[in-house]
């Protein structure tokens, strides 16, 4: 019996040793450019800054309201993507006006997790003018539209000819690319279906678009993903006129620097909604 209750008390004294030198290193911080903010601007760099180095990261997600809306594997840890200089916005104009919650979790590869929340207060967005808001369509033919990897087209956005779609509302611009499947879905090899929300700033006479909303985590099969040209712009400016059902828009200058955004929205949309 005795020789039984040794084995057990050195199995357990085992045990115990290998918890320990399991248990993960010393806690870590992280933190993020929203720190000691109480009212958020319309758009603002949100980046995470971990105290520990990338090797030791395994992924970091941003939360709003509890939900995770991006996930970032790989330093910077911006939302809305980034790509060598370029980084992405929190553009807060899909929120609802007052208070939220906004969180940054990062994961060590040991399982060690680190969490920084801020809460703020974000904005009411500008409500577009009347005469512009609501839904406008139009047909372009794509066939000398800049091409991807091109100067006018840098992330090879595919715009197959057809039907277009814009609307205007306080949240953000909407492109609905043309369909060719029922129900809509977009096709990655064509382009078709495709969907961007952007950032704008409307005008009683112009306007001024930006990069993309980023809302959600964008999955393979999603419409609404991606952006045009870059995750952070380049801006745009555009005049714009209504004449009954007709809506004219044109870059000003004469050149939308984003090419392919420009070869799309330029010219004459026809109400639908």
């Amino acid at each position: 019996m005795k020789t039984v209750l040794a084995a057990l008390a050195l199995t357990a004294s085992l045990g115990l040793i290998a918890a320990v030198g399991a248990a993960p290193g010393k806690p870590f911080k992280v933190a993020s450019t929203l720190d000691g903010k109480t009212v958020l601007p319309h758009r603002i760099h949100w980046i995470a800054l971990p105290t520990l180095a990338p090797s030791d990261i395994k992924r970091v997600e941003f939360a709003i309201d509890g939900r995770v809306a991006w996930v970032e594997h790989g330093t910077p840890y911006v939302y809305s993507n980034d790509e060598g200089p370029r980084r992405g916005y929190l553009v807060t104009s899909f929120l609802t006006p007052g208070k939220h919650r906004f969180a940054v979790k990062a994961y060590a590869v040991d399982g060690r997790t680190a969490t920084d929340t801020v809460v703020a207060r974000v904005l009411p967005n500008p409500d577009p003018p009347a005469q512009l808001a609501g839904t406008w369509t139009r047909v372009v033919d794509t066939a000398d539209a800049p091409k991807p990897k091109s100067a006018g087209n840098p992330t090879e956005t595919l715009t197959p000819s057809g039907k277009y779609s814009l609307t205007f509302d306080r949240r953000w611009i909407q492109d609905l690319f043309p369909c060719t499947t029922t129900p809509c879905r977009f096709v990655s090899k064509t382009g078709a279906g495709q969907g961007f929300v952007s950032d704008w700033t409307p005008g009683a006479k112009t306007f001024t678009v930006r990069g993309p909303v980023t809302f959600r985590i964008a999955h393979d099969n999603d419409r609404i993903a991606g952006w045009w040209c870059w995750m952070d712009g380049p801006d745009a400016t555009y005049t714009w006129s209504v004449s009954g059902d007709t809506l004219t828009l044109a870059p000003v200058g004469g050149h939308d620097a984003c090419g392919i955004r420009g070869f799309i929205w330029t010219g004459q949309w026809s109400r639908t909604g």
